[in-house]
């Protein structure tokens, strides 16, 4: 399994914008555009059937601030599970990070 690094950061960013080209970095910031925190999040490969660990770990993110996730260069399509401070999940399938520098929840 590859190991995925991530850098922990909380600012606020703007509104999901697109790269201005297609390129092999699928480094992204997941917004808390919520009304709760978000307890967890997971990020994985399209073609793992698995999610892998918590990107959060014991952190949360709260209302208005953003989280950096680091992937492998290339690995460009994804789906990203955010869990609410209410339990409830919100999942994207096959979202090309590659094409993005962030994307907002809800």
């Amino acid at each position: 399994m590859i190991r995925r690094s991530i850098l922990a950061g909380l600012a606020v960013a703007g509104f999901a914008l697109p790269a201005a080209a297609q390129s092999d970095n699928p480094d992204f910031r997941v917004n808390n555009r919520g009304a709760m925190p978000i307890n967890e999040i997971y990020v994985s490969s399209s073609a793992d059937p698995n999610w892998g660990r918590d990107l959060l770990g014991e952190n949360v993110l709260p209302v208005g601030n953003a989280f950096l996730v680091q992937l492998p260069a290339g690995q460009c399509v994804n789906d990203i599970r955010i869990v609410w401070s209410n339990g409830q999940a919100q999942e994207r399938r096959q979202v090309n990070t590659c094409s993005l520098t962030d994307i907002a929840f809800p």
